[in-house]
C-alpha cells in the first residue's frame, strides 16, 4: 500500500482495489520481530546471528530481537517453533543439520523438514577432519597410513554423526578405530590439545585455534577458503559430505510475500561490512542462497543424510 501512496495513485473501486481487500499483514513487519536460535548465547551461530539481526533491523526498519532456546541439538527450539502462528513475528536461524540430519538420528524427535517454510541460506559451518598440530603425519593419506600401522587409533566423536562419518571411512579403509565420545566442540578441543586422540571431527571450532590443529580433510562438498589444501571427502572417493549452512525458516503456512521480503532483506544484511568482519573473525563464511535454492538444499540434503545413516547401519535412538 505504501508504494501506491508514494506514487500518488488513487485506490478506487473502479480499479477493483480496496483497502479491505489487502491482507492484514501487507505492511509486514509492522513491529518488532524475533530471531530464534537453538543454541546457547555466545557460540558461533549466536555470535553471527546477533550481528545479522542488527543489520536486518536496519534494513527492515524494525527491531529484530534474538532469543535462545538451546537443547537437543536445536530440537527444543524447532519443536517450539513449529507450533507458533505463521504470522512472521518469529523466524528461525540455525544450522540446517537440525532439520536435515537430526530427525534421522533421534527417534520421535517431534518434527520433520515438512513442518517449516524455507526462506534462504546465509552462512556456512566449516566441518573438517582434524589432528593435533604435532601429529606424526601431515595430510589425510598420512593419517590413513598411520592408522593402518597403529590399530586402535583414537578418534574424538563429538556427536553420533561424527562417529558415523568415521565408521564409514574405517569400513572402506579397513581401519581399527577407538572412538572416544566427547560433548560438543569444546570437549573435542580439549581431547585434541591434550593429545588424548590422534584425530577428530570438528564442526569448525578448530579454526579458532591457529597453529594448534592440522586440517586433514573437509566435510563440506567444496574445499574451504581457509584450508584450500585440504581435500573434500568426496574428492577422496568416500562419497560423503556434511554441508551445514545456516538456514532461515518460518512455521508452515507463512505468506510467501513475507518470505520474499525477509529473503530480500537477508541478502542485503548478509552482504554488510559487519557481517564480513564477524565472518572473518570466526571463520564462518557468508554464502547467501535464495528461497528456491534453500528448499532444494533442505530436500536434497535430508535425503542424502538419510542414505548415509542407513548405509552406516546406525539405529536412531
Amino acid at each position: 500500500m505504501h508504494f501506491l501512496k508514494s506514487l500518488g495513485l488513487a485506490v478506487t473501486a473502479a480499479a477493483g482495489l480496496s483497502l479491505a481487500a489487502m491482507p492484514a499483514h501487507a505492511e509486514w513487519p509492522d513491529g518488532p520481530i524475533t530471531m530464534l536460535i537453538g543454541y546457547k548465547a555466545g557460540g558461533g551461530t549466536d555470535t553471527k546471528g546477533r550481528v545479522l539481526a542488527k543489520q536486518l533491523g536496519q534494513e527492515l526498519g524494525v527491531p529484530v530481537k534474538v532469543i535462545n532456546k538451546p537443547g537437543g541439538g536445536q530440537a527444543a527450539a524447532l519443536n517450539w517453533f513449529k507450533e507458533l502462528p505463521a504470522d512472521g513475528k518469529v523466524f528461525f536461524f540455525g544450522a540446517s543439520t537440525g532439520i536435515t540430519l537430526n530427525p534421522h538420528l533421534k527417534k520421535n524427535i517431534g518434527y520433520s523438514k515438512d513442518d517449516y517454510e524455507y526462506c534462504c541460506l546465509v552462512t556456512e559451518f566449516q566441518p573438517a577432519m582434524v589432528a593435533p598440530a604435532d601429529a606424526p603425519f601431515d595430510d589425510w593419506a598420512g593419517f590413513i597410513a598411520h592408522s593402518k600401522a597403529n590399530p586402535g587409533v583414537k578418534y574424538a566423536a563429538l556427536s553420533p554423526f561424527a562417529r558415523i562419518i568415521m565408521e564409514l571411512i574405517a569400513k572402506k579403509e579397513g581401519l581399527d578405530v577407538n572412538y572416544i565420545p566427547t560433548k560438543g566442540g569444546a570437549g573435542m578441543v580439549q581431547l585434541v590439545l591434550g593429545k588424548q586422540v590422534m584425530a577428530a571431527y570438528s564442526g569448525g571450532i578448530h579454526s579458532r585455534y591457529p597453529g594448534k590443529f592440522k586440517t586433514l580433510a573437509v566435510i563440506t562438498s567444496a574445499r574451504q577458503a581457509h584450508f584450500p589444501n585440504a581435500p573434500t571427502l568426496e574428492e577422496l572417493n568416500y562419497g560423503l559430505n556434511g554441508d551445514a549452512p545456516t538456514v532461515v525458516a518460518f512455521p508452515k503456512g507463512i505468506d510467501p510475500a513475507i518470505v520474499a521480503k525477509l529473503a530480500a532483506a537477508m541478502k542485503v544484511a548478509a552482504a554488510s561490512k559487519d557481517m564480513a568482519n564477524i565472518s572473518k573473525k570466526i571463520m564462518m563464511p557468508v554464502n547467501y542462497a535464495d528461497t528456491e535454492a534453500a528448499k532444494k538444499f533442505i530436500d536434497g540434503t535430508t535425503a542424502s543424510f538419510g542414505k548415509m545413516i542407513k548405509d552406516s547401519g546406525y539405529v536412531a535412538k
